[in-house]
Order: C-alpha cells, then sequence, then structure tokens
C-alpha cells in the first residue's frame, strides 16, 4: 500500500477522548459494510469479485480501440465516466486514439465541435448509461448513432460500440438488436461507486493504461479496510471529518498542487456531494488546483470564515524535472532559484501553504502517494468510497441514493413534455 494519510493538523482540533470514540464507532460502520447483507443492492463496490465483470471481454475490446480507432467517444455523465477521465486525463500514456467525452453536456457548441472534430477518423464509442433513462447520453447516443450511420454499414457500425448498462435495460435490449458488445453495469453499484465495474475498466483500458495495476490498487485499499479496523485510513478520515461538521466546519475543500488531479477532484466532488447532501445535511465539497488557486481562493482560505477543511492530495514523485538555470545577465531577480528544480519549488509552495493555513486556523488533511499511477489511483478511489459510505452512515444520511438528483430531473422532462 503506497497512500499514507496525515491526520495531525485536523486531529488537533479535536478532543482526544471524542477522537476515540468516533475512531471506534466509524470502524463499526466499516466492519458492517463488508458483512452485512446487501438488501438494497447498492454494495456491490465491495469487492472485486461484484464489480469487476466480463474482464477478458473488455481487455479484449480495449486492445481493438487502441489498435483500429482514431477517436474513443465516451459517453456518460456524471458517474459514468467521471472516475475514468480522472486516471486517463492525469497518466501519461502510449500512442493511441484520442479520448473525447460526450453525454455530459447539453451545449449544442460542444456537441457540434465534437462531432467537427471527429470527420475523416476511425471512431469507436461507449455508451455508459445504468438504466438509458438519463437525458445527456441518451440523447447523445441517438446524434452519435446518426453520425456513425452515415459513414459506416450495419455490421462496422456494430463493431465499433460499445454499450454499458444493466441487464433487462433497454440498452441491452438495443445491443441486442444490432449486435452492439453489451458490458454490464451491476446492478448493486451507484454511478458515483463505478470506478471498479466495467464502467471505468474500459475507457481505461483503451487509453492504454494498465487495468490489472488499477485493480491492484483496489484489492490493496480493500485489503487494509476489511483488515486494520480503527487504523485503516477511510475509517480514519471518516471520522475526523464527521467530528470536524459537528463542530460546524462544514465546507471541505479538496486541493494538489498537481493539475492533473483536477478531474480526479470532480470525481471526488461528485461523490460526496451527491452522497452526503441530503436532508439539509452535509459537508459541502469543493475543490481547487494549485498554486494558481492560491492568487483567489487562497485569501479565502487564510482569513476567511473558519468553517473549512482543507484536504490536501499530494505525489511524492512529480515524474519529471525542470532545473531554473542562471542567468545572471538579464536580472530579474529571481537569481535565489537558481539551480533549483520546480519539484523542490513546488514542495515548498505547497508545505507554505500546510503550514500557513493551518496556522490560520483551518483543519488540514493530507492523503500522499508516492507518484500518479494506475495504481495509485485504485488505492485512492477505494478509500474515498470507502470513507464516504462509512461518513454517510455517522451523519445519519443514506450514501446511496440521489432523490435530490432525481427531482431536477422529474421537472426536466416534464419541461421537455415527456
Amino acid at each position: 500500500m503506497g497512500t499514507i494519510i496525515d491526520l495531525s493538523r485536523a486531529e488537533s482540533y479535536l478532543d482526544r477522548e471524542e477522537l476515540k470514540e468516533a475512531r471506534a464507532k466509524a470502524a463499526s460502520v466499516c466492519r458492517a459494510l463488508y458483512e452485512k447483507e446487501d438488501k438494497d443492492k447498492v454494495l456491490g463496490w465491495r469487492t472485486k469479485e461484484a464489480s469487476v465483470l466480463q474482464l477478458a471481454e473488455i481487455k479484449a475490446k480495449a486492445e481493438e480501440i487502441r489498435r483500429e480507432a482514431d477517436v474513443f467517444v465516451i459517453v456518460g455523465v456524471g458517474g459514468s465516466n467521471q472516475a475514468a477521465r480522472g486516471v486517463i486525463e492525469a497518466l501519461p500514456r502510449p500512442e493511441g486514439p484520442e479520448i473525447v467525452y460526450l453525454g455530459n453536456t447539453l451545449s449544442p457548441y460542444t456537441i457540434r465541435k465534437t462531432l467537427e472534430g471527429m470527420e475523416g477518423k476511425s471512431v469507436y464509442i461507449n455508451v455508459i448509461a445504468k438504466n438509458f433513462e438519463t437525458l445527456e447520453p441518451g440523447s447523445h447516443f441517438r446524434i452519435l448513432r446518426q453520425w456513425m450511420g452515415s459513414r459506416y454499414d450495419r455490421e462496422e457500425m456494430a463493431r465499433r460500440i460499445t454499450v454499458t448498462g444493466t441487464k433487462g435495460s433497454r440498452l441491452e435490449e438495443i445491443a441486442a438488436e444490432n449486435g452492439y458488445l453489451f458490458l454490464q453495469f451491476p446492478v448493486p453499484v451507484g454511478g458515483r461507486y463505478s470506478a471498479f465495474t466495467p464502467v471505468g475498466l474500459l475507457p481505461i483500458g483503451a487509453a492504454g493504461l494498465d487495468v490489472d495495476e488499477y485493480l491492484a490498487g483496489m484489492a490493496a485499499a480493500c485489503q487494509d479496510c476489511r483488515e486494520n479496523g480503527e487504523d485503516n485510513l477511510a475509517v480514519r478520515y471518516g471520522a475526523v471529518r464527521q467530528l470536524l461538521y459537528r463542530r460546524g466546519y462544514d465546507i471541505e475543500m479538496l486541493v494538489s498542487f498537481e493539475p492533473r488531479y483536477g478531474f480526479f477532484a470532480k470525481w471526488w466532488v461528485q461523490l460526496f456531494g451527491e452522497s452526503e447532501g441530503k436532508e439539509k445535511k452535509g459537508i459541502f465539497p469543493t475543490a481547487s488546483i494549485y498554486s494558481e488557486d492560491l492568487h483567489s481562493i487562497g485569501q479565502y482560505m487564510q482569513d476567511g470564515r473558519r468553517n473549512l477543511i482543507e484536504t490536501f492530495v499530494s505525489v511524492k514523485d512529480p515524474g519529471a524535472s525542470v532545473v531554473v538555470e542562471s542567468c545572471p545577465e538579464y536580472g530579474d531577480r529571481f537569481d535565489y532559484l537558481d539551480g533549483m528544480d520546480f519539484a523542490e519549488i513546488n514542495r515548498a509552495a505547497e508545505a507554505a501553504t500546510w503550514e500557513a493555513h493551518s496556522r490560520g486556523g483551518v483543519p488540514c488533511i493530507r492523503f500522499e502517494v508516492d507518484r500518479a499511477s494506475e495504481r495509485s489511483f485504485g488505492e485512492l478511489y477505494y478509500y474515498f468510497m470507502v470513507a464516504c459510505a462509512v461518513s454517510g452512515e455517522l451523519m445519519g444520511v443514506n450514501p446511496f441514493d440521489q432523490e435530490g438528483v432525481e427531482e431536477y430531473k422529474r421537472s426536466m422532462f416534464a419541461a421537455l413534455g415527456k
């Protein structure tokens, strides 16, 4: 396991006995998470056996896409593409198809520009829709089918289209009627918990990333959560954030000094926002990428209202080196940087921010990985999913439903005449 957590700058705000009790409760909730029967069909993400389906088919199709596609279109919204996008956009990958995303907007400008960018290229698509009722992916699938139908015959279209949905859905019927490869979206897995299902695995594999290493990260984190009681990362994090919430800290900012984690942050915001924001409860999740956002939101973090938690995602090895060379003849007054690597400069900025915000009254938490890799993403995704389930239970809300999202959908469908 390569992920570590530093809670020292958050636990200092808490009473030791109170923290001990909270960790015991969080550990009990975590243990029950693995032991209880999944009567409500929402816990399929807990184990590799329940979530990782059709792996051989996924690997074969991913290899075909890498070999023959110029463009691979991932059609999904929210949980149906956030996890895969977080990994794909963060990691270097070998030569292969351009990855583009649809099904996540209703902007005609964006849709049109994406279609124009596909002209004259070999295109494969993966449509991800659990129940095939959500407007964005459903409408975009129609547009893409029509676009592809004018360029490929029926047999060739069938080879180029993969759909991921639940068995028994209209999407499965469409796949059977047209010869598309159908991948299962496991029924007992919600979209925002689908990182280790075919929903995430085919896009990650088609991008040329190591699916086995990604799943190894999941397995390592799963073992930690199942076996290490009060000491596992998810329990420790969940207990601390819940105690802080009770003390009035009701906004949590996920930050990273690595811009590569921007889409990971979007996944994290959705996970906690959709899971905890219920019954007028919940920690409001938001995110920033430093050091850019230090020049805007940094002022508020330092001197604004003291209802903020700041959770850092840090990387020991940045994966690159850029040294500042001496330039005495120019006289730009940055000679104090001579010989420094930007890795050192970035670490100094992160350490200074950690110290300054902690001193300013912000409880700070740090998750740290050795390097950005498939394995470390597997660990982070799994830890945060378990922590979210634990935290929601401690808060007294159901972390697996999303009635608020369904309410906006009902209003939108009524406005559109459905």
